[in-house]
């Protein structure tokens, strides 16, 4: 099944204060040939931003065009050197292609403490497929 290129604004909500744990929504990644994430910050974060992929399947969230609930996926892995450490206003920024897995997700782990005001005004992720 051919997936045509699409852009998913905001997987992390505008204005989310990066005081905690932050996982974006899962986007799909299933036939892509590519896809790049863009998150954009203000203030002064302390933690860092990785890549999460699973390869739970994404069969029966194309065939149903319901990409919520129980067709989400729930096992997660670390992609390899995905890792940004942030300390500073700013961007981080991926770049991927021929994805093997069928989702992924951007994870935002703080460091602070809790203390952190910074807040993410912008996320993007930009699928192309085939």
């Amino acid at each position: 099944m051919g997936m045509k290129p699409y852009n998913e604004p905001n997987i992390i909500p505008v204005n989310t204060v990066m005081n905690a744990t932050i996982n974006s929504m899962a986007v799909q990644v299933y036939n892509a040939i590519s896809f790049g994430i863009q998150v954009f910050f203000t203030g002064t974060p302390t933690g860092n931003f990785k890549l999460q992929a699973s390869c739970d399947s994404a069969i029966n969230a194309i065939s149903s065009g319901n990409y919520s609930g129980t067709n989400l996926p729930t096992n997660w892995t670390d992609v390899a050197n995905s890792t940004f450490t942030v300390s500073a206003a700013g961007n981080v920024e991926w770049d991927y292609d021929a994805p093997g897995f069928n989702w992924v997700r951007v994870v935002y782990t703080d460091t602070s403490s809790g203390t952190s005001t910074a807040i993410i005004t912008s996320s993007t992720a930009n699928i192309k497929g085939f």
